[in-house]
């Protein structure tokens, strides 16, 4: 069960792109990230009464307002970048995400900085450039893709802080309530700056309703499936299956939205997994833990 568990969690997160693009054709992006977080704690609570779970809410502790904070940052950030932007912009926060852990790692929980991973954090870096380069002159690129991309980095980092807060919460939270607290809080952080912005976009229609629930879905129901994962099955192997998320976004981006891609792209994408990969491989140890955040 526990590939099932990762393949189901890897494909949830694939659609995150493309269901952003579709939600904000009639939402804004402070309606979408609160949806994110709203329909996202929905789910995951009843998918934990579903397993037979207590659900208990965590709001005093430190790390759970650090993870809101990291989190809250992470999708107001790429849900902005992704409606000036390209559906597929968002598999740069992945790697981005990877190196930031790792300087993470070597600052809080005194891991060495390997050659390995110093390797494959230029990996990571090199595919990013490229991909959100993709060959541009400096005027096309400063007319919003550079935008998108500084976003993306700000994104990646707000992911990062939920992912050190997961790790320094995992051994005295279980992931479930964790994930549940943090996306109940956020929700309410989120919720502030609606009232005093347009909502909407667009005219009404259902694919952006159905995109906006689920992206909650996406939220709620990943970040459960991918911690039981990783109890089953080894890094190494959860590491290359999650990140094969980035070569599907990709895909249906081009499948449902038919976004332009060009060798750029596509050599950037190649060179940030080889990255993300040999970040994996360095991961494998039993002594490291980590947990993916989407």
């Amino acid at each position: 069960m526990g590939y099932l568990y990762l393949i189901i969690a890897t494909l949830l997160w694939s659609f995150v792109g493309v269901m952003v693009k579709s939600a904000s054709t009639m939402f804004s992006s402070s309606v979408i990230t609160l949806g994110r977080f709203l329909f996202g704690f929905v789910f995951l609570g009843l998918f934990m009464k579903a397993k037979g779970k207590k659900i208990s809410i965590y709001w005093k502790d430190k790390w759970i307002w650090i993870g809101v904070i990291g989190k809250s940052l992470n999708y107001i950030f790429e849900n902005i970048a992704i409606s000036i932007g390209y559906a597929y912009s968002n598999v740069i926060i992945w790697p981005i995400q990877s190196v930031f852990l790792l300087i993470m790692a070597f600052i809080l929980f005194k891991e060495k900085i390997t050659p390995v991973k110093v390797v494959a954090s230029l990996f990571c870096l090199a595919g990013v450039f490229l991909v959100s380069w993709k060959g541009m002159t400096l005027a096309e690129l400063f007319e919003g893709n550079l935008l998108s991309s500084v976003l993306l980095i700000f994104a990646a980092i707000g992911a990062g802080i939920h992912v050190t807060s997961q790790k320094a919460l995992v051994n005295y939270i279980d992931s479930g309530n964790m994930n549940f607290s943090i996306f109940l809080l956020s929700s309410m952080v989120t919720f502030i700056p609606v009232p005093f912005t347009s909502p909407f976009t667009g005219n009404v229609n259902i694919p952006a309703i159905l995109s906006l629930i689920g992206l909650g879905l996406v939220t709620g129901v990943s970040f459960y499936l991918n911690a039981e994962a990783l109890k089953k099955v080894s890094f190494l192997a959860a590491g290359i299956i999650s990140n094969t998320s980035v070569l599907f976004t990709l895909l249906w981006s081009k499948l449902f939205l038919n976004e332009s891609m060009n060798s750029y792209v596509i050599s950037g994408v190649v060179i940030l997994l080889i990255g993300m990969v040999l970040i994996s491989i360095q991961k494998s140890n039993p002594s490291h833990k980590s947990v993916k955040s989407s």
